[in-house]
């Protein structure tokens, strides 16, 4: 007689994925709210003194933010959990991206203008938006995160994270058709945050419908269950962690080479993210409509790249390669892809547009090779192990946006943050073969 809980009833199958599916979405408004500058920054550039180096700026204080709100929300979700935070969280980056286009109206920003520096009140506004659009975004992913945990069970959690991601890529490629459809239509720069903020509030309703009091409270009875036909594939239960002894020396090797690999990930994921709009207008000289068309197709590259490494990584497994060699393999295939970036600069017209759109695939392939390598951290610290290795890249990544829109302020050359997007993987991978050693079994 089989000791394990009923199934779910067919209404809280469905309830599962109507959750998963709301998540998605709030997925989606991150990422959109996250990308309306990027796509509209050269509009801005003369209007209202947003030059490089002031974009630059921006793009520091918006990582700093969220390396801080990573943890300040990872540490209340913990506690509170992500039923009532989780609106608190988009209501506060919905009223961040509603704001941003105040900038406008010289009766808000001179309440933040430096009297020493006239005209500056736009700017220290769009400045003081982002920062609170990019704290309240970390928010997000702990929330999504803790829920997904909760009323999935092991085997579902692949697709509903998969579905929590896949909500990521597809606003990233929805901001700049809307953009373009905006302009097309007559609309300001403006709408685009107004909208989309707008919608970022009605979803609030929309949770607090669908999750009610209680409701993550308690895992559903089969979260925890494992199928009966699941048992036989099962492996052996492993040695608890606190019977085992603690290797520090392989803790700091494997420590030290997760800090390199997400550092260069980071590197170049954020750089092109913020910068590529710009870059294809201001550098290479494609127009508005041009680059609102060319920049999902880079999206889209980005997100074929996730799936394809982790389908390389199981077809090595199933030739015979062991796990750990399996994810260097594919690790370095996809950061010598990503490499591509750093020919992008010298390569002429259309050339130079298409290694961009491959260093894309290679960038994102990379962050699944990365999620699988934290599993070797101890699992009672896991989380915050992990959390503080994503800070930690998000801080030198803000410092590094600050430096190069100076630079690019300085120069009007875009060659030495393109290079480092696309190398700054390759010390990852000179890291994972001169320092990891997987964990004796």
């Amino acid at each position: 007689m089989s000791n394990h809980p009923a199934p779910l009833t067919p209404e809280q199958s469905t309830w599962r994925w109507w959750v998963c599916g709301a998540m998605m979405f709030a997925t989606l408004l991150n990422y959109m709210d996250r990308q309306v500058l990027p796509q509209i920054a050269t509009e801005l550039k003369d209007t209202y003194q947003i030059d490089d180096a002031r974009y630059g700026t921006v793009g520091r204080n918006f990582a700093w933010a969220f390396a801080l709100g990573s943890i300040f929300f990872g540490f209340i979700a913990d506690r509170i959990g992500p039923r009532l935070l989780y609106p608190v969280v988009l209501v506060g980056w919905s009223l961040a991206g509603l704001a941003t286009p105040l900038m406008r109206d010289p009766q808000w920003t001179r309440l933040v203008e430096d009297p020493n520096a006239p005209g500056t009140g736009p700017y220290h506004w769009l400045l003081l938006c982002r920062t609170l659009l990019g704290f309240f975004e970390a928010g997000h992913w702990p929330c999504a995160l803790l829920t997904a945990r909760q009323i999935l069970s092991a085997k579902d959690r692949p697709l509903g994270n998969g579905l929590l991601q896949s909500g990521a890529s597809l606003g990233a490629i929805l901001v700049p058709i809307y953009v373009m459809v905006v302009r097309k239509l007559g609309g300001g720069w403006e709408v685009a945050f107004l909208t989309i903020g707008a919608i970022g509030l009605l979803w609030v309703p929309l949770w607090l419908t669908l999750v009610r009091r209680g409701d993550l409270d308690h895992a559903p009875a089969t979260t925890q269950q494992v199928e009966e036909d699941e048992l036989d594939f099962l492996p052996p239960a492993p040695q608890p962690e606190s019977a085992q002894p603690f290797d520090a020396a392989h803790f700091t090797r494997v420590f030290v080479t997760l800090f390199v690999v997400i550092l260069g990930i980071s590197l170049s994921w954020q750089f092109i993210r913020e910068w590529l709009p710009k870059y294809l207008k201001e550098a290479r000289g494609y127009s508005a409509d041009a680059a609102d068309l060319l920049v999902p197709v880079y999206y889209i590259s980005a997100e074929l790249g996730c799936f394809a490494a982790g389908a390389l990584v199981l077809w090595l497994i199933a030739r015979g390669r062991d796990v750990h060699t399996a994810r260097v393999t594919s690790y370095a295939l996809f950061a010598g892809i990503t490499a591509a970036a750093a020919l992008a600069p010298y390569a002429p017209g259309a050339l130079g547009v298409a290694c961009l759109v491959l260093a894309g695939a290679g960038i994102l392939g990379l962050h699944p090779l990365y999620y699988a390598l934290t599993q070797e951290l101890p699992a009672k610290h896991m989380a915050l192990l992990s959390g503080a290795l994503a800070a930690a890249g998000w801080f030198v990544v803000g410092a590094v946006q600050k430096a190069m829109g100076a630079h690019i302020k300085e120069t009007g050359s875009y060659d030495i943050g393109f290079v480092l997007a696309g190398l700054a993987p390759l010390v990852g991978l000179l890291a994972l073969l001169a320092l990891w050693k997987p964990a004796a079994r």
